[in-house]
């Protein structure tokens, strides 16, 4: 039985069956929350590199060929995502990204899409949310404003 929900019309039950070339970086600094998106991308066929900061992020930005990056709102005490979101290196990479947060504040969900973000999902969502966002910010052949 093929499953056909989701994901742009690709059978749910053929996820994660063939390989993608494609990284996908997660920047998060819940260490359980990266693992898990890590394993979640895994599973879906993507290459996954971890970042537990903004700052680490943007050292590895040269040398990193993802194809989007997911991304938490609160990096931690001092840092924000939608400040990573606005740093010259990710202007110049035009990186798509998907933020992700706990807050239920419409106020950052409004800035992180003003910032022009392909997603934005409040915690807890479902794994097809996550996929659905990555699968439009890898294939979508439509420049990132």
């Amino acid at each position: 039985m093929e499953l056909t929900i989701g994901l742009r019309g690709r059978p749910l039950d053929k996820i994660g069956m063939e390989k993608d070339s494609r990284t996908i970086a997660v920047i998060d600094d819940d260490g359980g929350i990266r693992e898990a998106l890590r394993r979640m991308l895994n599973i879906a066929g993507f290459r996954v590199q971890t970042f537990e900061c903004a700052e680490s992020f943007l050292a590895a930005l040269p040398a990193c060929e993802a194809a989007c990056a997911v991304v938490d709102v609160n990096l931690g005490p001092g840092s924000c995502g939608l400040d990573l979101a606005r740093h010259p290196a990710m202007s110049a990479a035009r990186l798509p990204l998907i933020f992700i947060s706990g807050s239920a504040d419409e106020s950052l969900r409004e800035r992180a899409l003003t910032l022009g973000c392909i997603e934005y999902l409040r915690k807890p969502f479902m794994p097809i949310e996550l996929l659905d966002a990555v699968f439009r910010a890898t294939q979508d052949p439509s420049p990132i404003p």
